[in-house]
C-alpha cells in the first residue's frame, strides 16, 4: 500500500497536463483558453473553446493526462475530452502511441470504445454515487499475465453495464473528470458569454439538450426576437419540444399575417395534438383571406372537431373585421 501511495503522488504530480499533438488538428479553427480548473491531486486541467466557421462557440475540448491506478498497478491514461457547450460529453480521442487499454496492458477494441462513450454520455450513471471499492467483488481476484505480483478484484456483476470489462478503474476515473468539475465549470463559462446569437444557434441546433436549454433560457422580454426559431422548432421530430417552443411564442404572433401563413403551413405535417394548439390559438385572431382558403382546403384532411375550429376561427375574424 505504500508503494501504491508514492506511485498515486507521484502519477498525480504528472496528470492533467497538456498532451502532446493530439489526435485532432485544432490549428485551422479560432480557439482560446477558456479557463484552467484544479483537479483531483492539486494539478489544474486546461478546458480550450473552439469556435464554428460562423464564429459562434463550437464545442469545448482538453487534452489529459490521468493516473489509473489499479490495486497494485498503476499506468497513466492519455486522452482528448470534447464536450458541448452545457458541459455534456461529445466525444474523446486518444494518441496512436497511447491507446486506452484494459488490465494487463490490452488495447482497447472499438466495442469497448463505443460502449465507453456510452457510459461518459450518461451524465446520471451509477458511477456517480459509488467509490470505487464498492464496484469491486473482493471475493474474485484477478492476476497479472504480465506484471508480477500485479493483482486486481473483479468488477461486481451488478454494475458491469457501467463499466467497460477489465476497465473498471479507467471507466470510473474518466467518468468522475468528464462529468464532474469539469462539466460545471464549462456550463457557466458558456453562461457567461451567452447572448442572441448563442441561443439561437442553439434552437436552430439538432441538439435535444441545446434547444431545451434555450427554451429555458429566453428572456421574456426578448421573445420575439427568436419568434422563427420557436416556430420552426414546432414541427420538431422531438416529443415534448415542439410543445415548449409552442409555449413560448409571444401572444402577438398568433394575429401575425406573415406568421399565420407559416403556422397554417404546419397543419399538415404535425402530429394531432400540435394540429389542435396551433388551430386553438388562432382563434381570436383576424386571418387574411388567403389563409381561410389554405384553412378550407387543409379542413378537408382533419376530423370534425378541428374542422369546427377551422369554422370558429373563420367566424371570429370575420366578426373583428374586414380580413386583409
Amino acid at each position: 500500500m505504500k508503494r501504491l501511495s508514492i506511485l498515486m503522488t507521484l502519477f498525480y504530480s504528472l496528470s492533467l497536463i497538456c498532451a502532446p499533438a493530439g489526435a485532432q488538428n485544432h490549428k485551422d479553427k479560432r480557439q482560446e483558453l477558456a479557463f484552467s480548473t484544479p483537479l483531483k491531486g492539486g494539478v489544474n486541467a486546461s478546458v480550450r473553446l473552439e469556435y464554428d466557421k460562423e464564429d459562434l462557440p463550437s464545442h469545448y475540448y482538453s487534452r489529459l493526462k490521468t493516473p489509473v491506478c489499479e490495486d497494485s498497478l498503476c499506468y497513466l491514461v492519455e486522452i482528448e475530452v470534447y464536450w458541448d457547450l452545457l458541459g455534456n460529453f461529445m466525444d474523446y480521442q486518444t494518441p496512436k502511441k497511447s491507446p486506452l487499454t484494459k488490465f494487463d496492458h490490452i488495447e482497447f477494441t472499438l466495442a469497448d470504445h463505443e460502449k465507453l462513450k456510452r457510459i461518459l454520455s450518461n451524465n446520471a450513471s451509477i458511477l456517480k454515487d459509488y467509490e470505487v471499492d464498492n464496484l469491486l467483488d473482493p471475493e474474485k481476484i484477478i492476476e497479472s499475465e504480465v506484471v508480477t505480483d500485479a493483482v486486481t478484484s473483479a468488477t461486481n456483476t451488478a454494475i458491469a453495464d457501467e463499466v467497460v470489462e477489465g476497465a473498471l478503474y479507467s471507466t470510473y476515473t474518466l467518468w468522475h473528470i468528464v462529468n464532474g468539475a469539469l462539466s460545471d465549470s464549462i456550463l457557466a463559462h458558456t453562461e457567461k458569454r451567452m447572448n442572441q446569437s448563442v441561443l439561437q444557434m442553439m434552437l436552430n441546433s439538432d441538439r435535444r439538450a441545446y434547444q431545451y436549454y434555450a427554451l429555458n433560457h429566453i428572456p421574456k422580454s426578448q421573445l420575439l426576437l427568436y419568434t422563427q426559431q420557436l416556430i420552426n422548432l414546432l414541427s420538431s421530430n422531438n416529443e415534448l419540444v415542439p410543445y415548449f417552443a409552442v409555449e413560448k411564442l409571444d401572444k402577438s404572433v398568433w394575429g401575425n399575417q406573415q406568421y399565420q401563413q407559416q403556422l397554417v403551413s404546419l397543419l399538415p405535417t404535425v402530429p394531432f395534438p400540435m394540429q389542435n394548439e396551433i388551430l386553438n390559438r388562432l382563434q381570436g385572431n383576424k386571418v387574411g383571406k388567403s389563409i381561410i382558403e389554405k384553412l378550407k382546403a387543409i379542413g378537408l384532411s382533419l376530423n370534425e372537431n378541428q374542422n369546427q375550429k377551422i369554422d370558429k376561427i373563420l367566424e371570429e375574424s370575420l366578426a373583428l373585421g374586414e380580413n386583409y
